[in-house]
């Protein structure tokens, strides 16, 4: 991605089918906490998110679910407990999972 492209606000993409099920299966608690991190990426830019120590914005070498050809994923820390697995489609972070365990994120 280009520069200009990195300083764009982050657009988010919550629709997978796999995402939800895991994150409406998780207690309210948690849920809460999870849902707090794309409220806070919405308002950042590219830029942001690759700086932001929080988040740990980290390329995932297997992961745990399928890609198209080409397609890159990574984790981002959600809650003290739980990472996410996104790619990045433009200006879109689409969320992919939110694997059950923090080791089964890299699995």
């Amino acid at each position: 991605m280009t520069k200009e492209q990195d300083e764009r606000r982050v657009k988010l993409d919550l629709n997978n089918p796999e995402f939800q099920d895991r994150l409406f299966s998780l207690d309210k608690t948690e849920r809460n906490r999870v849902i707090e991190t794309p409220g806070k990426i919405y308002r950042m830019t590219w830029t942001q998110v690759y700086q932001h120590s929080g988040l740990k914005w980290e390329e995932i070498k297997k992961p745990p679910v399928k890609l198209q050809p080409g397609e890159k994923a990574y984790s981002i820390r959600v809650s003290q407990a739980r990472r996410a697995v996104v790619t990045r489609q433009g200006d879109f972070m689409r969320f992919l999972t939110l694997p059950l365990d923090h080791d089964s994120t890299y699995e």
